[in-house]
């Protein structure tokens, strides 16, 4: 057997120090729910990377690239880079950390022994997040660099474009087997659209607060092209 089950209340001392798993309540059917929780905290965990490795691997990368093609200045100060990594982590991080399980995850066959948590699926996902992600960051600044705004515009303008495609992603994120667009991304944790929503104030907050937005993020009031840019690259995010 790949593991041993002892009962708690009838089992032999013995017993209980040879297995592996030992049922409190000398009930078989406790392990049906023990493997069911077990399914969800494997998948959270997964999900959690799914979401976090994307967006900081953007964070970055963002910068890097926007200067590698050609940006005279970088496309996101030091301040933004910080501000994004902290909100993220602590908004949108904690969404798939107590993401409910997913319908018919019991269903699905036992993953088999020595199975690696980013697997080459989970790792495609991952580095496809990264590179769209990035992407929609620097061509939203080149965009608006072409149409005449200034240096803050535009990191205003690629501060909320990583902002609200990390949102996108995390809604994607939150179905390992099953599409995102569907009612589904309505239902079942609360908590996500509590984040989403503390994301969205608090970037409309930085944004057009005067002192907070120029003298601490670098950065300036958008107007309603800017954030037509944002609504259409998070939806290119979020497919």
């Amino acid at each position: 057997a790949d593991m041993g089950v002892a009962m708690g209340k009838e089992g032999t001392d013995v017993a209980r120090e040879a297995s592996e798993m030992i049922l409190a309540d000398d009930n078989f059917a406790t392990i049906v729910s023990a493997v069911r929780e077990g399914r969800v905290v494997w998948d959270d965990l997964r999900k959690v990377l799914l979401v976090n490795t994307p967006i900081n691997n953007a964070q970055g990368m963002s910068v890097l690239f926007g200067l590698l093609l050609g940006l005279s200045e970088a496309p996101l100060s030091a301040i933004q880079v910080l501000y994004c990594n902290l909100i993220c982590a602590v908004t949108l991080g904690f969404v798939c950390a107590v993401e409910p399980a997913e319908d018919g995850i019991m269903d699905q066959p036992p993953r088999r022994v020595g199975k690696r948590l980013i697997g080459r699926f989970l790792l495609l996902r991952i580095a496809i997040g990264t590179v769209v992600l990035v992407a929609c960051t620097v061509g939203s600044v080149f965009w608006t660099e072409d149409m005449g705004y200034s240096l803050e515009e535009t990191r205003s303008q690629a501060l909320n474009t990583l902002s609200f495609g990390a949102i996108g992603v995390t809604m994607s994120a939150r179905f390992a087997r099953k599409s995102a667009f569907h009612q589904r991304t309505f239902q079942g944790n609360p908590i996500a659209w509590w984040s989403y929503t503390i994301m969205a104030l608090l970037q409309v907050f930085i944004t057009y607060t005067p002192g907070l937005n120029d003298a601490i993020f670098t950065m300036d009031a958008m107007d309603g092209k800017q954030w037509g840019i944002v609504v259409l690259f998070m939806f290119v995010v979020l497919i």
